[in-house]
C-alpha cells in the first residue's frame, strides 16, 4: 500500500456516506471537472481524481445509497437516499474499481482552480474506460461504519 501525505475527506449532507482521499496533492492543485451530461448538469457536480490516490468509501447503511447508471451503463454515480447528495461514480475496469469526486461533497475544502468543462458524448465505451483508467483515483476500497 502506497502512503500518501494528504488525507481530503468529505461526505454527503447527512453522513451515510462518508469518504477519504489518501493522496499526495493539496485540495488547491486540483482542477475540478464540469462533465457536460444532463445528470452532472442538474446535480452542479464537478469532480476530482487522483490515478496515484486511493479513495476509502464508508458507509453507515448500504440500503439508503442509490445507486444511478445512465447511457453506456459504465459507471455507478452513488447519492444518498436520505439526503440526495450525489458524492462520487465509481467504474470498474480490468478488475478494479476507480472514481471521481464530486467536490460539492467536500466542503471543508479551497478547490480555487477554474473548472474545466467537458464533453464526453462522442466517446466510444472503449476510449471512455481507457481515458477513466488513465485518469479516474487508481484505487477505491470499501469499509462499513459501526
Amino acid at each position: 500500500m502506497t502512503n500518501h501525505a494528504n488525507q481530503l475527506t468529505g461526505s454527503c449532507h447527512c453522513g451515510n456516506i462518508r469518504f477519504v482521499l489518501h493522496t499526495n496533492q493539496q485540495a488547491s492543485d486540483f482542477v475540478p471537472r464540469e462533465c457536460s451530461c444532463s445528470f452532472c448538469r442538474r446535480h452542479g457536480a464537478r469532480y476530482i481524481s487522483d490515478r496515484h490516490g486511493r479513495l476509502e468509501m464508508r458507509e453507515a447503511k448500504r440500503s439508503e445509497i442509490s445507486v444511478y447508471r445512465m447511457g453506456h451503463q459504465t459507471a455507478d454515480f452513488l447519492c444518498c437516499k436520505v439526503c440526495g447528495v450525489l458524492t462520487v461514480a465509481t467504474c470498474k475496469i480490468s478488475g478494479r474499481e476507480r472514481a471521481v469526486i464530486n467536490v460539492l461533497s467536500m466542503p471543508d475544502y479551497d478547490f480555487t482552480a477554474q473548472p474545466i468543462s467537458t464533453n464526453f458524448d462522442g466517446e466510444s465505451v472503449d476510449d471512455r474506460l481507457e481515458r477513466r483508467e488513465q485518469t479516474w483515483t487508481g484505487r477505491v476500497v470499501w469499509t462499513r461504519e459501526p
